[in-house]
């Protein structure tokens, strides 16, 4: 019986056209590895390129929020060396952002809100040389009080609660603002005071509200004096004049118990059957509060130089005021 013949080799069988198919097969594996490579190696660049790119918008992010900051800083050094006066705890605020506005030497706007500001007077410098010891006596001074020298003698005035919004500010002296709207208070202690510097003659008053007022209504303060040894009092309403000053219209008085109304100027007899006091004229009662007339004015050169007083009333923390004024010089006040 015949052995079956052995069964050939695939590898030996294998045409010319197999062995090339083979090796282009390897090729192209070779070269598609070449491709992974190189696609994963501009992948590996754009993700670095991508990381670089966005460190440099940080920093440059920064810088801008770093150079604001301190754009901001130089705002509020601005605002105090235009308003020296101003408290220490203010608060300052602008719109937008700062840095350009800075470049321009011009803040779009302004706000400002602080428990109290001190301002100086226009009536305060121009009369540097009066003799303080040429005071009269009263309410003004004794002969030692400067304040005895009128207005005159007002050289600062302090605002409590204080807003401010303004336009249009330049941060350079002398810091002139496009518009200014303000509401402040005078307190009843510094109303006193320049009470007793616009009528040095009236005895030492003690100011009190009375009525409160509104936007509407200007409401009435009460001062305590003591006339002869005997307690009187005057009784207020504040109002604004037409020059732009602040005006307290005496509204009733009450000397030695006996009320007077400033309506019925011809008043009464002033002494009774029994020799006693029971009414008194109005010009007769104003003589015993050093005054000549039923008024107190406050002029407007001791309100801030540039504004205008629109609003008076009596408010809880003391005579409320509002003020405007158009191309305003900070540096003034």
């Amino acid at each position: 019986m015949t052995a079956n013949a052995a069964t050939p080799d695939l590898a030996s069988t294998a045409g010319p056209d197999d062995a090339q198919g083979a090796a282009a097969t390897a090729a192209g594996r070779q070269e598609g590895a070449r491709s992974e490579l190189r696609r994963h190696g501009r992948q590996r660049w754009r993700r670095r390129g991508l990381a670089a790119l966005l460190v440099l918008v940080c920093v440059a992010a920064g810088g801008l929020v770093g150079a604001e900051r301190y754009a901001r800083g130089q705002v509020e050094q601005t605002v105090r060396a235009a308003l020296p006066g101003l408290a220490a705890d203010a608060s300052i605020t602008t719109d937008g952002i700062v840095l350009p506005q800075l470049l321009r030497h011009e803040l779009k706007t302004l706000s400002l809100r602080s428990e109290s500001l001190v301002i100086e007077t226009g009536s305060g410098g121009d009369d540097a040389s009066a003799d303080p010891t040429d005071a009269p006596t009263g309410a003004g001074g004794t002969g030692d009080d400067p304040a005895g020298a009128g207005l005159a003698a007002v050289a600062s005035l302090e605002f409590t609660n204080v807003t401010a919004n303004l336009t249009a500010v330049g941060t350079r002296d002398p810091y002139r603002a496009g518009e200014v709207y303000a509401s402040a208070a005078i307190g009843f202690d510094e109303l006193e005071r320049l009470v007793a510097a616009a009528a040095p003659d009236v005895p030492e008053l003690t100011i009190t509200p009375d009525v409160y007022g509104s936007t509407t209504e200007p409401g009435r303060v009460t001062a305590l004096a003591t006339v002869l040894g005997v307690d009187a009092s005057l009784t207020f309403e504040p109002v604004v004049t037409d020059a732009g000053g602040l005006k307290f219209s005496v509204v009733s008085l009450n000397v030695f118990g006996v009320d007077i109304d400033v309506d019925d100027p011809a008043g009464g007899d002033d002494t009774d059957g029994a020799g006693g006091i029971s009414a008194l004229s109005l010009g007769t009662a104003l003589e015993y509060f050093g005054l000549d007339k039923p008024e107190i004015e406050i002029g407007p050169e001791v309100l801030p130089e540039g504004l205008t007083l629109s609003q008076a009333y009596v408010a809880r923390d003391g005579v409320r005021l509002t003020l405007s004024g158009s191309d305003v010089s900070l540096a003034s006040w």
